[in-house]
C-alpha cells in the first residue's frame, strides 16, 4: 500500500437491485427489454486512461469505485443506485498521483496500468469487464 495512503474503504458489493426497486430509484418504469445492468466489485470502466490530479497534503478525498460519477475520478453520489460505496483516503503529503479511471485497478485507488490490458480497451464506456 502506497505510504500516502493512510486510510481506505474497500467498496462493498450489495446484490443487485431488483427491477421494480431499480425503476423506484431512477423514477421510471423500465420497459421489459430493458437490461438490468449487473454491478461487479469493481464498477463500470468510466473511461479508458488515468487521470493526473494533484492532491493536497491531511485533505480527505472519495475516488468513484461504481464509474457512474459525473465528476471523475472522484465521487458525486452515483453510486448509491448500485450499492456500492467509493473508496476514502487521505494524503499524507501534497503531490502528483495517477487515479484509476476504467475503476479495474487492483491499487485503488490507483492505476496500476490495468487500462492497457485488451480487456479494458475492448469494453464500451459504462460497462462490465467481461469476465
Amino acid at each position: 500500500m502506497p505510504a500516502m495512503l493512510t486510510a481506505a474503504v474497500v467498496p462493498k458489493l450489495r446484490p443487485a437491485l431488483k427491477p421494480r426497486l431499480l425503476a423506484q430509484v431512477v423514477g421510471r418504469a423500465l420497459p421489459r427489454h430493458e437490461a438490468v445492468r449487473q454491478y461487479t466489485d469493481k464498477g463500470v470502466v468510466a473511461v479508458k486512461t488515468p487521470f493526473k490530479v494533484q492532491l493536497g497534503e491531511g485533505k480527505l478525498y472519495a475516488w468513484c469505485s461504481c464509474g457512474l460519477s459525473k465528476k471523475q475520478p472522484f465521487c458525486d453520489g452515483a453510486h448509491k443506485t448500485v450499492g456500492m460505496t467509493p473508496v476514502r483516503f487521505k494524503m499524507e503529503e501534497t503531490r502528483e498521483v495517477w487515479l484509476c479511471g476504467c475503476k479495474q485497478t487492483s491499487d485503488r485507488p490507483f492505476c496500476d496500468g490495468t487500462h492497457k490490458t485488451d480487456a479494458v480497451q475492448n469494453t464500451e464506456l459504462g460497462q462490465n469487464v467481461a469476465a
